[in-house]
């Protein structure tokens, strides 16, 4: 049986719709069943949840910490009726993407930045939702403010922190993103934790179309392929682990699951 996969994180709704197309149907030549379609902010929440919907995938909405805006408050709110709006659509898999970015890329304050990222945990423990979080500089205070509200679980995305940091997430129910900053050799240490993970504690994402991977798959010849890069990442995910690009595809597929049951359904359905 050809080895599938789940893209934990992408946001290909800002993609134009004909790149959009290009990019699933290469995505599911490669054994790609589906992505967490995460928008950023209350101007993105439709775009998200149509391009979920038209390419059978789920979607987590959002308020990124790196475009917060004055209307921060009014904003919390358009965040929460869009969830209740939607609770009930089988496609709404995630509270995603929030968090906090202290890094010197992000202007908004720090303590705004809290402020909002903690009203988004007690929305998605009140909801019963998982979270797909961004944590840029600032690990240990999401960390913080996972201990305090207590969720459900989730995903910590694009992980670049310590293996200690990497075990209090796991401890709280969290799983490790893992994208195309790990094919690159210079990502020595991210690299050594995803080889010595607990086999229930990762997950694979592309964060389309941001972090590109070391190796291009010779787009100039096939400009796409961002999504099905999630394969690639598979077999990569096999190789530091030791273990088989079967065995990488039950794992992966298995943790993400376990976070996001909402792509049961779809992982269902999907053709094997």
């Amino acid at each position: 049986m050809k080895s599938r996969w789940i893209d934990t994180h992408n946001h290909l709704f800002v993609l134009p719709h004909e790149q959009q197309k290009a990019e699933v149907t290469d995505a599911r030549a490669c054994g790609v069943a589906a992505g967490l379609v995460c928008a950023g902010g209350t101007d993105n929440f439709e775009a998200a949840i149509r391009c979920a919907h038209e390419w059978d995938s789920c979607y987590a909405l959002a308020l990124h910490p790196l475009y917060l805006r004055e209307s921060w408050r009014s904003d919390l709110q358009v965040l929460e009726d869009a969830l209740l709006k939607n609770r009930e659509d089988p496609r709404l898999a995630a509270v995603g993407e929030c968090g906090l970015d202290f890094s010197d890329d992000c202007s908004v304050p720090r303590d705004i930045q809290e402020a909002v990222f903690s009203e988004h945990l007690k929305l998605a423990r009140r909801l019963k939702l998982p979270l797909s979080l961004h944590g840029r500089g600032a690990m240990d205070i999401v960390l913080k403010h996972l201990r305090r509200i207590q969720p459900l679980c989730g995903v910590i995305h694009a992980f670049n922190g310590s293996a200690t940091q990497a075990e209090q997430f796991i401890k709280l129910g969290f799983k490790i993103g893992y994208g195309g900053a790990m094919t690159y050799n210079g990502s020595k240490r991210i690299r050594a934790l995803l080889a010595a993970l607990p086999e229930h504690a990762w997950v694979l994402e592309t964060d389309c179309p941001d972090i590109p991977p070391s190796r291009t798959r010779e787009r100039e010849e096939n400009p796409q392929s961002v999504l099905a890069d999630i394969a690639d990442y598979g077999l990569e995910a096999a190789e530091l682990r030791s273990i088989s690009p079967e065995e990488s595809s039950r794992q992966s597929l298995r943790n993400t699951l376990e976070v996001f049951p909402a792509f049961s359904a779809i992982l269902a359905a999907a053709p094997q």
